[in-house]
């Protein structure tokens, strides 16, 4: 790890889910995160789409790899009575 603030981080999912997408993330406590949750918003609904800090070795070069572990949609139910 450097003196910086943020490093790098690669989004590693299936399909279009986290394409090897390259975002900024910063440190906690000097570490790297174990998780990553993004929000996303389409056609009215908003899911949480959430991934894990992959292996890290003592050699590590960003981007940090993060696995898609799973999606959660946060949008209530449009049920009536």
């Amino acid at each position: 790890m450097t003196d910086q603030g943020t490093y790098r981080a690669e989004l590693i999912g299936p399909g279009v889910i986290g394409n090897n997408e390259v975002v900024e993330l910063t440190y906690v406590d000097g570490a790297y995160q174990d998780l990553v949750e993004l929000t996303f918003e389409a056609a009215g609904t908003t899911s949480v789409r959430t991934w894990a800090l992959g292996d890290v070795g003592d050699d590590t070069v960003e981007p940090i790899p993060y696995t898609f572990v799973g999606e959660v949609d946060q949008t209530p139910p449009n049920v009536e009575n």
